[in-house]
């Protein structure tokens, strides 16, 4: 063990000392709590990979006796009583608990909370788990949990210069996230860390079956399995391509970010081949109605109650989520099933476990300049497709823009993968420094 777990707060707490009043990540700071957290375990210390690392968790994961709301005023009265499962293993593991942090309304992407991007302060810091971004890039945690079900991890760590890994979907157990801030077949519990080769040892205290989630406990066919082909990494062709930018073309600067990264890979010997993947395409009409009506129903009778303590626009999401025709739900579950075959059957016909593409189409954009409930949909389209599929899918730092913004990397993989995917983001930070970039706040 490296350090203490007393000296590894210190460090975090003096980050937040020298910083959170211009980013605003925590909504809950727990420093006293922590402290004897970390006190404890340094009388007794454990033999743990993650002994004494300080992280904070979203505010959408039970912490006993810490109010819990999702970001909603119609919550804000909600007491955890008990933890999250990831909440109490990583204790267990020795991990030090920070705090929670702030989250959009319910996780829907449509209000601007006060958390800032610490490269540019006005600019958007990605999303709804931005504080795990933000935290991780200035130093107020060493690591941080968020829920993605559209792109939630993966995009605040392209917009923070951080590495934020989706795991297939059930890996990571959901008991104690917020039911009425999950949609539950397509949010999936992440990491955000400075590197894949945290999260691979984030991600050992967290992957065991939990008997509180059945979709865990299914069977996990590559999971103690690293398969090292990399002769062979898929990119995706021109026709998905050109399909995608119309929702947003492609910025110049990631483009040549995304080039460059390609040619990393290409520099230890494999072969990157195109494949097309057509009902990637429609991936965002069918997230958005899945997300809507698996939400919604978690929230009905609380909008009855209490609609004014909601925002306008989840109010009215609510209510459309309860009145999605069955026509309409039952195609977005046929293009979740098609979009699943689709990708396995491209990995299969191109001999490879992995695919990669830019995070986002676009950096981080001015806040003055930017209206999530209008907008979100074009930071997606090169990430939700893998919530639907439950691929798992990890964003790594891979150049900066003009302006000095971060630019993300996705590498995607087959199901259970996630030893191999990490190997591989693992190369790729051995080659590169992007990861290693601070922000200068």
């Amino acid at each position: 063990m490296s350090e203490t777990a007393t000296r590894q707060l210190a460090g975090a707490l003096d980050a937040v000392a020298r910083t959170e009043d211009k980013v605003h990540a925590y909504k809950h700071l727990l420093e006293r709590e922590a402290q004897a957290t970390a006190n404890a375990a340094d009388a007794n210390p454990e033999s743990s990979p993650i002994f004494g690392w300080p992280f904070a968790v979203k505010e959408v994961f039970d912490v006993a006796g810490v109010a819990t709301s999702g970001g909603s005023q119609a919550y804000k009265d909600r007491i955890a009583t008990s933890d999250a499962t990831v909440v109490a293993r990583l204790r267990s593991a020795g991990g030090t608990l920070v705090g929670t942090q702030i989250a959009h309304e319910l996780t829907c992407g449509f209000d601007q909370p006060p958390t800032r991007n610490p490269w540019n302060l006005a600019c958007y810091p990605g999303g709804s788990s931005a504080g795990a971004g933000v935290s991780v890039a200035v130093g107020s945690a060493r690591f941080a949990l968020g829920t993605d079900a559209a792109g939630s991890v993966r995009i605040p760590a392209a917009m923070t210069g951080t590495t934020g890994l989706k795991p297939t979907w059930g890996l990571i157990s959901l008991h104690g996230v917020m039911r009425q801030a999950s949609a539950t077949s397509i949010d999936h519990v992440g990491i955000i860390a400075r590197s894949a080769e945290e999260i691979a040892q984030i991600l050992s205290v967290l992957s065991p079956p939990d008997p509180w989630d059945a979709a865990t406990l299914q069977a996990r066919p590559f999971q103690d399995e690293s398969p090292q082909n990399r002769d062979r990494i898929a990119v995706l062709g021109p026709a998905t391509l050109k399909a995608l930018a119309d929702v947003h073309p492609l910025d110049p600067d990631i483009e040549a970010a995304f080039s460059a990264a390609c040619d990393v890979f290409r520099q230890e010997g494999s072969e990157i081949i195109e494949c097309e993947l057509p009902t990637l395409t429609k991936a965002i009409d069918a997230i958005v109605t899945l997300f809507s009506a698996e939400l919604a129903p978690a929230n009905a009778t609380t909008l009855v109650e209490r609609r004014d303590s909601f925002s306008p626009a989840v109010a009215d999401m609510i209510e459309t989520g309860l009145a999605i025709p069955a026509d309409q739900l039952s195609k977005a579950i046929r293009i979740r099933s098609q979009l699943r075959r689709e990708i396995s059957a491209a990995f299969a016909a191109a001999n490879t476990h992995f695919l990669l593409t830019p995070t986002t189409p676009r950096a981080a954009m001015s806040l003055a300049d930017f209206d999530p409930s209008k907008e979100l949909g074009t930071l997606i389209p090169f990430t939700c497709g893998f919530n639907l599929s439950g691929n798992p899918a990890i964003s790594l730092p891979c150049g900066q823009t003009r302006d000095g913004l971060p630019i993300g990397l996705q590498i995607v993989s087959r199901h259970y993968m996630e030893p191999a995917l990490l190997d591989l983001a693992h190369l790729f930070q051995r080659r590169t420094k992007w990861h290693e970039a601070r922000p200068s706040i």
